[in-house]
């Protein structure tokens, strides 16, 4: 799990993908495509923002990275790896809903049990399914 203040979000628009790395870590293999880094801890910007916007600017390029053909699941999946952004699960409805899809394959709400524990409990066990 990467803090947001700490990631840098890449992209290869050749191949549709998308990583989340902690700064300093190495750039995604760059064989099929180049990869670039248009949102992180590598831009003055990011790195004067508090943790609320940057999840806020996570959003907005989920949003972006859709329509430019790169699958919203896999974006959510990368993106979730970040601690604040993870936490929308437990803060927002619809984004539980999303987030439970996306990193389990069913889209579930906290009526009865936390986001954290409807993905531990509804996680596809080892040898079954994965």
């Amino acid at each position: 799990m990467t803090k947001a203040k700490d990631a840098v979000v890449w992209t290869n628009s050749s191949t549709h993908e998308v990583r989340v790395a902690a700064k300093g870590e190495h750039r995604p293999d760059t064989r099929g495509g180049a990869w670039g880094d248009p949102i992180g801890a590598s831009y003055l910007q990011w790195q004067e923002m508090n943790d609320s916007q940057r999840v806020h600017l996570m959003l907005e390029t989920a949003i972006d990275l859709a329509t430019q053909g790169v699958d919203l699941s896999a974006v959510l999946r990368e993106f979730s790896e970040v601690e604040e952004f993870r936490a929308l699960g437990s803060n927002s409805y619809p984004m539980c809903r999303a987030l439970t899809k996306a990193l389990i394959g069913r889209s579930l709400e906290p009526n009865d049990m936390t986001f954290e524990e409807l993905l531990e409990a509804y996680r596809p066990k080892l040898g079954q399914g994965q």
